[in-house]
């Protein structure tokens, strides 16, 4: 996630550090570094990590974004466990993990993030059988950022996992279910574009101009698109206001992809481009 997880640990009330971050992808650890200084991040194939590397460290949380890849369900031949990308995740959670545990060096919580469609994976009911084989209690949870007030349509899943026969708050006991809120907070999430206004009612999800930069003053924009692949695919494109209060998911796909790669953003609010396309 190039520094995604690090982020969204150092916004939180939650005390703590990040002593080592492992990627494989090139890319991921330069703009890691960009953000968190050249040591933050090592580029390292986490297949290759053994028992030893880890306890060295002696980290308490984990944190963790597995390729998504074999479980998307834009990928239609997503093969799940099978797939040669979960191999380095699944090795660390079935062979690595437990051999921490042995040593009494393994993590009192860990956190899993993926796309929608991991739920229902091979390689998350390994996960699940191994993770309470070793004596971790678990949360699963499927939610979008406009369940709390973020116009970016992104459904991720997520797992909480914390050592011991604890329980989790809102949750009586151990249950085989993806909630669809966080317990205890709310209720489940409804796309308001499928039900009445009144079924929908819920967070009120901000604009998109809450979150933009500062214009840029070089014109054109470094990031405008060129008015030849607008004229060929601009009918494909989700084009969206600085009002809108709601974003496509992006994927890597953006600035390459015309369709199901993230939403394009229209500076204009007075130019009605249905009318310019018709």
């Amino acid at each position: 996630m190039a520094g995604g997880l690090h982020r969204a640990l150092a916004q939180s009330a939650a005390r703590g550090n990040v002593v080592r971050a492992y990627d494989w992808d090139q890319a991921a650890c330069r703009v890691y570094a960009a953000n968190y200084g050249p040591g933050a991040v090592q580029k390292v194939d986490i297949s290759s990590l053994e028992a030893a590397d880890l306890a060295e460290l002696d980290a308490d949380l984990w944190l963790l974004s597995p390729s998504c890849q074999p479980y998307t369900v834009l990928n239609p031949l997503a093969k799940g466990a099978e797939d040669p990308r979960a191999k380095s995740f699944i090795r660390l959670m079935e062979t690595v993990l437990p051999e921490l545990v042995r040593l009494q060096k393994h993590p009192q919580k860990l956190l899993v993030e993926n796309v929608a469609g991991f739920e229902t994976s091979s390689t998350r009911e390994r996960l699940l059988a191994n993770l309470r084989t070793l004596g971790y209690t678990t949360l699963e949870l499927l939610l979008t950022p406009l369940q709390f007030g973020i116009p970016n349509s992104r459904l991720r899943y997520y797992l909480l996992a914390k050592f011991g026969p604890s329980h989790f708050v809102g949750v009586r006991e151990q249950e085989d279910r993806v909630w669809r809120h966080i317990p205890g907070r709310g209720t489940d999430w409804v796309d308001a574009r499928t039900v009445s206004s009144e079924e929908a009612a819920g967070v009120a999800v901000t604009e998109v101009r809450d979150y933009l930069d500062e214009e840029s003053p070089v014109e054109p924009h470094p990031h405008t698109i060129p008015e030849k692949v607008l004229e060929k695919w601009g009918r494909l494109f989700d084009i969206v206001l600085p009002s809108a209060r709601r974003t496509c998911c992006f994927t890597r796909g953006y600035t390459k992809l015309v369709e199901r790669a993230g939403s394009v953003l229209q500076m204009n609010e007075d130019l009605d481009v249905s009318v310019v396309r018709d």
